[in-house]
């Protein structure tokens, strides 16, 4: 009896993994054809009289209509009926390969000529099927042997049997999930086969991935940074700047800083096109070293002879526009005596709006030009407040911990239906007795410095906990790179979220995208000891860095945010180039399983542009007005 009842787990494990192979393995081939049919040259006609060939090479039906279903082409694999393209609007039979592995044909989507086309694609699965029939044949044999045997070492046979179902079950598991399973040796040779077209299907899997991601990285470059330069263009560098200075996360003072190279069109006529080229791109290399050497600074080409310089910190922004202005008068006196260059620099007092800011800094450049002087600095009318020395910020923090002064923020996160997928929950330190509750911007810095991030992070976890429990709503809490890079962290956090299961499977954990670029094993290794307990894991601030991640697929994450500069200004007519890259990532973030959500989303419209895009949940200001309003 219980060998019958492993042979029948272990051919229902088999049954699955092969059925499961021959889904991917239909999708595999429907974006290789895609791919391939989008690269061929000529026409739409005379691409469609290689289908034949692309299906011969494929071994697959194909099937390619427009968005209303009107069938322009159709070929076999050799073995079909038709082998031949049917004419333009006539739907010819398709070849039957009729066996229960038979699975629901694969489309794709792609661009020819300008035109929406969908390639429906359907493997025969013949060689598969065959596969199954033999393994279960040399399983039932097994099978029957083992039993005639039982008394012989039934126990050892026993444990093989288990073994190879595990194997098998995880790996047409893992295949549907972020993280694959490696195969591991299994005991049964008729199995083998399985799990080593499982794992070839897994690896060819991630080498397209690896090439999709490519060729958005290109995209996105394309999209976000200006040609001559490399720097971010204005759109993108207006964008960032909205969201750190009006961010839940704003500093709590900042600097901006315009460069403007004067006469650029006169410039371009004494010296060439080539020349002023490359003293813009002089002036930019020298731009973009500040944000190699500070966090959150960010630096952009605002227009042909304009830059901006955006320091996360109060109080330099005249120093930096003065440095930046000796440093940029060398370079143009080396190139050109008559040049001229001017700088304009303001100080602001977050959070606040990024036209408003742009207002107040060209307000300073005009000044250095009505002035005739080449250097400008003004203040933003805003009292600064008071701040404490390291020690006692130290102090405060500690003992606001201690203490309980500390609470969770509440923001809601949508999905496209309305529905609120969970409550993204920052943290809020009471620093001062009676004070109010401090957002992150104001103590984080202090609590990395004083290596305070993991009993941040641990209050929490506590009570974003104690929140499920009381409403049953699912909640995010940040989780530093400090603390996950602390050892003991994760073994508590671990040993949190085993004592309490079902409060552990509305929880989930975001990581910055930074870590995942640096140290994806850490990544890795939080994932693989939260997520069997009930935990969910993220990555939030995507955008920047997402698809140099190494082996993003294999990191076993749940989603990823993608940060409210890549998604703020979405919907505005000029951001084609912005919205076709993002239409990519949607798609290839979804195909390996993940969920794609948006933050701190602004207007409507935008939101409005990522629902269309595919996304699956947003938060922010936009969310946050439709939740006030239902």
């Amino acid at each position: 009896m219980g060998a019958a009842l492993v042979g029948l787990l272990l051919w229902g494990g088999l049954w699955l993994g092969v059925r499961d192979q021959a889904r991917r393995q239909q999708v595999e081939v429907a974006d290789a054809l895609a791919v391939a049919l989008s690269r061929l040259p000529g026409s739409l006609n005379e691409r469609l009289t290689r289908l034949p060939a692309l299906a011969r090479a494929a071994s697959a039906d194909v099937r390619l209509s427009d968005h209303d279903d009107l069938l322009l082409a159709e070929a076999t694999h050799p073995k079909g009926l038709v082998g031949s393209v049917a004419a333009s609007g006539a739907a010819s039979p398709a070849a039957s390969h009729a066996h229960p592995l038979q699975v629901p044909a694969a489309t794709q989507g792609l661009l020819v000529d300008g035109q929406a086309l969908v390639l429906t694609v359907r493997l025969p699965n013949d060689g598969l099927w065959r596969l199954f029939q033999l393994a279960t044949l040399m399983l039932w044999a097994g099978a029957g042997v083992a039993l005639a045997a039982s008394l012989i070492g039934a126990r050892q046979r026993r444990r093989q049997l288990l073994s190879a179902v595990a194997a098998t079950l995880a790996q047409a598991r893992s295949l549907g999930e972020a993280g694959y399973v490696m195969p591991r040796i299994v005991a049964l040779p008729e199995l083998r086969p399985v799990v080593q077209a499982m794992d070839q299907l897994h690896q060819r899997m991630r080498a397209l991935f690896e090439v999709h991601a490519e060729q958005l990285e290109t995209l996105r470059r394309q999209a976000h940074n200006d040609a001559l330069t490399g720097l971010p263009n204005r759109r993108h560098f207006l964008a960032v700047l909205d969201a750190v200075l009006g961010g839940e996360g704003a500093p709590p003072e900042a600097g901006l800083v315009l460069v403007r190279l004067v006469d650029l069109q006169g410039l371009n006529q004494r010296m060439g096109n080539a020349a002023t080229d490359r003293l813009l791109q002089a002036f930019a290399q020298l731009l973009g070293s500040y944000p190699l050497r500070t966090d959150r600074c960010a630096v952009g080409r605002l227009s042909g002879g304009e830059f901006g310089l955006l320091l996360p910190a109060g109080g330099i922004a005249r120093e930096t526009a003065l440095s930046l202005l000796q440093a940029l008068s060398a370079q143009l006196v080396r190139v050109n005596p008559d040049a001229k260059v001017l700088v304009g620099a303001v100080e602001l007092r977050p959070p606040m709006a990024a036209a408003q800011a742009m207002l107040m800094a060209q307000a300073a450049l005009a000044t250095a030009v009505s002035a005739e002087t080449t250097a400008s600095a003004r203040s933003a009318q805003t009292e600064a407040q008071a701040h404490e020395p390291g020690g006692a910020w130290q102090l405060l923090l500690a003992r606001a911990l201690v203490q309980g002064h500390v609470k969770l923020g509440e923001y809601p996160m949508h999905t496209r239906h309305g529905q609120t997928l969970l409550w993204d929950c920052p943290l809020r330190v009471q620093l001062k007795p009676g004070g109010a509750f401090e957002p992150a911007s104001r103590w984080l810095a202090q609590a990395t410095r004083n290596k305070l991030n993991t009993a941040v992070d641990e209050k929490a976890v506590m009570l974003a906990l104690a929140g499920i429990a009381q409403d049953g709503m699912a909640r995010c809490v940040n989780i530093a790179a400090a603390s996950a890079m602390s050892a003991e962290f994760v073994s508590a956090l671990a040993r949190r979220l085993s004592a309490a299961p079902e409060l552990a499977n509305q929880l989930w954990l975001d990581l910055p995208e930074s870590l995942a670029l640096e140290q994806p094993e850490l990544v890795r290794h939080l994932s693989r000891r939260c997520r069997p307990l009930g935990a969910r894991v993220a990555l939030e601030h995507c955008g920047e860095g997402l698809l140099r991640v190494p082996r993003l697929i294999d990191l076993g994450l749940d989603a990823v945010r993608i940060d409210g500069r890549f998604v703020n200004g979405i919907a505005e007519p000029r951001a084609d180039d912005a919205r076709q890259y993002l239409q990519g990532l949607v798609r290839l973030v979804q195909s390996v399983g993940l969920y794609i959500t948006a933050e701190g989303v602004r207007s409507t419209e935008d939101l409005a542009q990522l629902w269309l895009m595919g996304f699956d949940a947003a938060t922010g200001p936009a969310v946050q007005r439709h939740t006030t309003a239902a």
